[in-house]
Parts: C-alpha cells; sequence; structure tokens
C-alpha cells in the first residue's frame, strides 16, 4: 500500500464562511530538504538532493524524480532503486543531480522511500527553477572608449550546453554604421591593437560569417555561433568541458577597436 505524504499545509473550506482553516504543518515519515523552494539553478549545474529520514522504516531503496510543471506532475525520474543507505531515525541523505535542460519555474522533486511494508514519500515544499542561460563571465571590462565615447559591450546569451547549439552574442555600445565580426580562442591575453586591447591569446578564430554592419543603434544584433563548426583555425566543435573566450572586433572612425570580452564554459 503506498502512503502519499500529507500536504504540509491542509486547507479545509469551512461550510457556509466561504474561509479557508489553515492546520498546523505535519511531519512526514520523509522529509526533502533540498531543493525546498527558491532556489534558482543553470540547466547543466549539478544540484544536492538532500533529505532527512523522520521515521524509520525497514528501507529498501530510493526512489527520486522531479517535475517542471509544478507538484502534480507528471513526475520524470532522476534515479530509481537507490541504496537504502542508513535507515536510522534522523539519517541525512543525498543525491547528486545534473540540472536537466529545462527551462522552469515550477520546478519540484519527489523522494519516494522503498520500504519492505508502507511506502513513504515527500516533495519540496515549494517550487525552485531551472534557466537556460549562458555561463559566460565578462572580463577586459570596460574596453576602451570608441568615438561614439562608449566602451563598447559583448554579451553572451541563450545555452551553454553544447546539445543545445544555441549559444548567442551582441555586441552594444558601438559606434553606429560600422562593420565588424567576433573572434574566439582558448587563451586569454591583453595586448594593444588599434584603439582598443586584445583579448584573445594563442590561436584566434574569426567568425567571418557573422559579419555584421552596427547600424544607427551601434549595435551587432544577435550574433548565431554555431557550436559544431568553429572556423579555423582552431576549428573543429566545441566539446563539454571546453573553455572558449570570445570578442568582437569592429571599425571605428580611422581605426578599429574591441568590445569587452568573455570567457565561457561549455557543458
Amino acid at each position: 500500500m503506498l502512503h502519499f505524504p500529507q500536504q504540509r499545509t491542509i486547507r479545509n473550506l469551512i461550510a457556509g464562511t466561504g474561509l479557508l482553516c489553515f492546520a498546523a504543518p505535519s511531519f512526514a515519515h520523509v522529509n526533502v530538504v533540498a531543493p525546498n523552494g527558491g532556489e534558482v539553478f543553470n540547466a547543466g549545474d549539478q544540484v544536492s538532493i538532500e533529505w532527512i529520514i523522520a521515521v524509520a522504516h525497514p528501507t529498501q531503496n530510493w526512489d527520486v524524480w522531479y517535475s517542471s510543471t509544478g507538484a502534480l506532475g507528471p513526475w520524470i525520474p532522476i534515479a530509481i532503486d537507490l541504496p537504502a543507505g542508513d535507515i536510522a531515525q534522523g539519517a541525512v541523505h543525498t543525491y547528486m543531480w545534473t540540472a536537466p535542460n529545462v527551462s522552469s519555474t515550477e520546478m519540484f522533486v519527489r523522494v519516494r522511500q522503498d520500504n519492505s511494508a508502507n511506502d513513504y514519500e515527500d516533495i519540496s515544499n515549494g517550487d525552485f527553477t531551472i534557466q537556460l542561460t549562458c555561463c559566460g563571465i565578462a572580463y577586459c571590462d570596460p574596453s576602451n572608449l570608441n568615438s561614439a565615447g562608449l566602451p563598447a559591450q559583448l554579451e553572451a546569451s541563450g545555452s551553454h550546453l553544447v546539445t543545445d547549439n544555441n549559444f548567442i552574442l551582441r555586441a552594444l555600445q558601438l559606434p553606429p554604421n560600422q562593420f565588424g565580426y567576433p573572434l574566439f580562442s582558448n587563451a586569454q591575453a591583453a595586448v594593444p591593437v588599434a584603439s582598443g586591447i586584445l583579448c584573445l591569446g594563442g590561436q584566434i578564430g574569426r567568425f567571418t560569417s557573422n559579419l555584421f554592419n552596427s547600424g544607427g543603434a551601434g549595435d551587432s544584433g544577435p550574433l548565431a555561433i554555431d557550436l559544431n563548426n568553429l572556423p579555423s583555425p582552431p576549428g573543429g566543435a566545441v566539446l563539454p568541458g571546453d573553455t572558449w573566450n570570445f570578442q568582437v572586433w569592429y571599425r571605428d572612425v580611422g581605426t578599429s577597436n574591441f568590445t569587452s570580452a568573455v570567457t565561457v564554459v561549455f557543458q
């Protein structure tokens, strides 16, 4: 017989009043303590799922799921039949989970205690978030001023997951109506070139297929980078675990310049 977790807040409609009566929280036999509501993770992050045994049972194993659509599921397996481990009351259990490639503010995890008799389970108290966001870290920021009197900036967005192939660069605060394109390398530097600082070292690739004009707004617009087909050198495809550095070169009045740079660890 499966015992479903008691709700942490029991709401009863009082007949004839239209009022909600909130009962005292109940204590389940197993309690999820993390993630337990309000946390924000990036897709691909390592997330520690933690739970505590509130009432000891002859536990045989543990099952763990997640939902990206709220506390009612549907539930997607994370790990089934994990070893029982310490089954004493108060024992803390942990499972390291790689956050899935989803974007949701309604994430929940559920842990079931599989026993030789009744089973018990619990879910997160509240929802948490997983976001598809690029983990770029800016450096060489701010860049040298350009003829518009501004330091050109480089932003990275989309996803840092290689399988998504959804990595976007955007150069901002450029002088108007100037041409440019992104550069990349696996090393960093700080070399004065023309009116700017080249912040890439080693072999430097040029995304000439992403040539843009900054227009009147001084904005490159979104520049989609094909992670499966990097130009040579160094060429090839981005692999999980690779770290790449990006910067944009652009023409300026009578010279050239560079944006700030971004370093990204892909997963």
